[in-house]
């Protein structure tokens, strides 16, 4: 598997884009940071020969991907569609990168759904460590009218960038980076985090400061012997846990200011 990739500035864009949609479909990703000048378009290719032409053709540069990715994020569980706000999401088996039958992503899920019920259709939403884009998409599902996703693994942001589209979702935002050193702007009314505890504790402080006031943290990949650490965490920068759920090894947690700040 290969790897095609090219920055593109708005001029180029706007000429190419319906084409390259039109020939390469859910294989395309394109990929809008905000703060820069060019887009990052990008085409899956099952051979070498086939990058090689769209390198002839549009410039750019490829990337072989190690022969085992797909093997690697096959290991992980698989999804191929979850239900939402009476709409179905489906995630093709290559984005293996965040399922929804994983007891971490199916608790995020749910506690999602149920505080997007509450709010009007004009809240925001960052999903860090999007994964396959899965928790993003439900937030647009649900109301949300803008989400920021984000994920350090740039293969990881193309796919689930592949995937919002390919489920009809357009009003996410994807950008690679890591979530504790990307600069964010402006605040949220959710966010959203199904990452390691280490990082979830480490991000608290940044996230804080950009929450909503009346904003929620809905966070998970923390297991059980972790859960005591990470609520320390959230104590400290005045949050509290509303929701606790558990399932097996793992726990996710919906959090809130606990002073209304």
């Amino acid at each position: 598997m290969y790897l095609w990739r090219k920055r593109a500035d708005p001029k180029w864009l706007r000429r190419y884009e319906q084409n390259l949609h039109l020939r390469f479909g859910s294989a395309l990703a394109i990929i809008k940071r905000p703060e820069r000048a060019r887009t990052v378009v990008e085409v899956s290719c099952p051979t070498q020969r086939a990058a090689l032409e769209l390198q002839r053709e549009f410039g750019g540069g490829i990337q072989k991907l190690r022969a085992d990715w797909l093997e690697q994020f096959a290991k992980r569980p698989q999804v191929k569609a979850v239900w939402i706000a009476s709409r179905l999401i489906v995630i093709p088996p290559e984005a293996a990168f965040g399922t929804g039958e994983h007891a971490t992503t199916a608790m995020c899920l749910r506690m999602l759904e149920r505080v997007a019920r509450e709010r009007h259709n004009c809240w925001t939403m960052l999903d860090a460590g999007t994964g396959s884009g899965i928790l993003a998409i439900a937030g647009s599902y649900l109301g949300a009218k803008k989400v920021l996703a984000i994920d350090s693994d740039p293969l990881a942001c193309s796919i689930a960038e592949r995937n919002a589209r390919a489920n009809g979702v357009r009003n996410i935002e994807f950008r690679t980076g890591d979530v504790l050193k990307l600069k964010l702007r402006g605040k949220f009314d959710i966010i959203t985090a199904n990452l390691f505890s280490e990082i979830l504790i480490a991000a608290v402080p940044i996230w804080s400061r950009h929450l909503a006031s009346d904003g929620c943290l809905i966070l998970s990949g923390v297991l059980r012997s972790q859960e005591r650490t990470l609520l320390s965490a959230l104590r400290h920068r005045h949050f509290g846990a509303r929701e606790i759920k558990r399932r097996g090894k793992w726990i996710a947690l919906l959090a809130a200011r606990a002073d209304g700040k």
